[in-house]
């Protein structure tokens, strides 16, 4: 077996469940680029099958594939959708993220859920506040049926100013029976009487510093396909790094095909044996050195409970989610 990701049924449905009693609101499952890296079949069953509000993608193919693998929880594609025809058929919500898409949305002239996102500072997409009175007499006089309302929150530092901007909006609307979400992974801690829904991405996957017990949900693992016993001076990898001591190279279907880094020297964990990559990563193999003996048997762990996500991403000066986005759908998802 090539390199695999392992999910935890378990500890999602934990984190999902933490989660939905510290904010006791409804959750909208941020499951977008394959899901955080996770699988976005995979982890949309586990969490329609526990009942989530809705869940959240940023593409059309993504709603689609959900679709066809007969997932019928409520969807909303938070990008851009052309036929909105299709998007009415397969009965998934469309996020507003412009005045001129708006527009586009009412000339389809078909009967369409929308979200109606609001721009309250993050100045990448939404509707500005100068525009809200516009766009709710276009979607009065459409086909377009109003079922959210929502922001993005640039950072912490801006919550409050962006918040402040955010409610003065919602007063200018019709609230009845609209979901209301502004709230995200970094910012749940935070109270908020305004709304009645929280968008969770990474925190559902057990990537939070805020909020405890969450458990890391992936885990990226392998096999070796080949051992080699080495003495001192031998080169290995296209940089032909030297072995200084006696010892075994491993070689592990993993590479930058996969999402490494391909500058990056990466350690693994092997029956609790702490083991480094020698030489350079390639696009579908690395080698690591043992001076101890490894069985073939025995799994590489890269990422999972006890080497954690968060301090792969201090030491490659980057984000988990950039790491976990960078996952090759290619790596085959087991979930247990």
């Amino acid at each position: 077996m090539r390199a695999y990701v392992e999910i935890s049924r378990q500890k999602l449905i934990k984190n999902y469940e933490i989660i939905k009693a510290l904010v006791d609101k409804d959750i909208i499952a941020v499951v977008k680029d394959n899901a955080y890296g996770h699988g976005l079949i995979e982890i949309s069953r586990i969490l329609s099958s526990v009942g989530v509000k809705m869940l959240a993608v940023s593409t059309i193919e993504e709603a689609t594939l959900i679709r066809k693998n007969l997932i019928f929880t409520p969807l909303l594609l938070l990008g851009t959708c052309e036929n909105v025809s299709f998007a009415s058929n397969y009965r998934i919500t469309l996020a507003i993220t412009s005045l001129d898409y708006l527009k586009k949305l009412v000339r389809g002239n078909v009967p369409l859920f929308v979200h109606l996102q609001v721009d309250t500072g993050m100045h990448r997409d939404g509707i500005l506040p100068n525009e809200i009175e516009i766009a709710l007499n276009l979607i009065k006089n459409s086909k377009l049926i109003l079922k959210g309302v929502f922001t993005h929150f640039a950072s912490i530092e801006t919550y409050e100013q962006q918040n402040t901007i955010f409610e003065e909006i919602l007063t200018k609307i019709s609230l009845k029976n609209i979901v209301i979400h502004s709230q995200a992974s970094a910012t749940l801690t935070i109270q908020n009487s305004s709304t009645n829904a929280v968008r969770v991405g990474l925190a559902l996957y057990g990537i939070s510093d805020l909020i405890d017990n969450l458990e890391p949900v992936l885990s990226l693992k392998t096999l070796a396909i080949n051992e080699i016993k080495v003495l001192p001076n031998v080169n290995v990898s296209y940089n032909q790094e030297t072995v200084k001591k006696e010892g075994y190279i491993y070689t592990l279907p993993l590479g930058y095909g996969d999402g490494l880094r391909r500058e990056f020297c990466h350690e693994f964990i092997v029956n609790e044996l702490i083991v480094r990559q020698i030489g350079i990563t390639c696009m579908d193999h690395l080698m690591v050195f043992s001076e101890e003996q490894i069985n073939l048997n025995s799994k590489f762990e890269l990422i999972g409970p006890k080497q954690k996500i968060t301090q792969l991403a201090k030491e490659l000066n980057t984000i988990p989610y950039v790491i976990l986005a960078h996952i090759s759908p290619r790596l085959k998802k087991i979930v247990k």
